[in-house]
């Protein structure tokens, strides 16, 4: 009789121990599904710059109320307006605490732009702030922004990081196709393929990656691509939500990074 008492007891232990690890299993996999918080760049500028004057320019990378210092990758552009062929890329250094920084010296006086390029958590995002270096004419940074709403107006995207980057393209000889164009299937591997050239000859040799999103979703995928031949580039994908994505191109070679956005309907 001792016994079978002492079996029972065992056996009601273990279904308690069952059933609190189911409820701890559904806890985790509902907050799981939570939507994270978007990752915000914010880039903080000397209030004076002066020419041939060294200085730090930093990004504070936060999600929520937490600082992120595990960010996949940080770069700063740089540019002088009215000089959009010559741009500057920069890797940041992690300075901690959610602060990724570097040190540059502007020779000359005039507007200048800054972008943060920036990918972590999942998250691409790249903020762009003007910085002025001396006392130039203010004429010409007038004369820049009336330039700067022709690109608008021919922007083929409508996502809001894009807007970022319309001074890539115009002033550039550099042209992309993607493929397909027509509809997918979710939850189907798809070959994204995108031909690249470069003043009518194949661009090669270039590292070149799709970043993917659903309209609504503030999650972004990126998907290296390889080069199959001569300046066409290729790399699997699939989209697990039906409806519109944006697929944004990026390529990069030496000094060269451009970005070019496409839409992907996906039924």
């Amino acid at each position: 009789m001792k016994k079978l008492i002492l079996l029972i007891s065992m056996l009601s232990l273990m279904m308690l121990a069952a059933c609190g690890s189911t409820n701890n299993n559904e806890h985790t996999n509902g907050s799981n599904d939570e939507v994270p918080s978007m990752v915000e760049v914010e880039i903080k500028l000397p209030e004076a710059v002066e020419p041939n004057e060294k200085i730090k320019i930093e990004a504070l990378v936060t999600q929520g109320e937490e600082n992120v210092d595990d960010a996949h990758e940080v770069k700063f552009e740089v540019w002088k307006q009215g000089q959009e062929a010559d741009h500057e890329m920069v890797e940041a250094a992690n300075d901690g605490s959610g602060i990724y920084s570097f040190t540059k010296t502007f020779e000359e006086e005039g507007f200048y732009y800054v972008v943060a390029h920036t990918t972590a958590r999942d998250m691409h995002v790249m903020p762009r702030v003007e910085l002025t270096v001396g006392n130039p004419d203010p004429a010409e940074k007038e004369e820049e922004h009336e330039h700067e709403e022709e690109g608008h107006n021919h922007d083929h995207g409508t996502h809001e990081q894009t807007n970022h980057d319309d001074h890539h393209g115009h002033e550039s000889s550099l042209n992309m196709t993607l493929q397909p164009t027509n509809a997918v299937k979710a939850n189907k591997e798809t070959t994204l393929s995108t031909e690249i050239t470069q003043e009518d000859a194949a661009l090669t040799g270039a590292t070149v990656r799709f970043e993917i999103w659903h309209e609504n979703s503030e999650k972004h995928e990126f998907v290296d691509a390889k080069e199959v031949s001569d300046g066409v580039y290729e790399a699997i994908a699939a989209m697990k939500e039906t409806g519109l994505h944006y697929v944004q191109i990026h390529v990069e070679k030496d000094e060269l990074h451009e970005h070019q956005q496409e839409e992907l309907e996906v039924q």
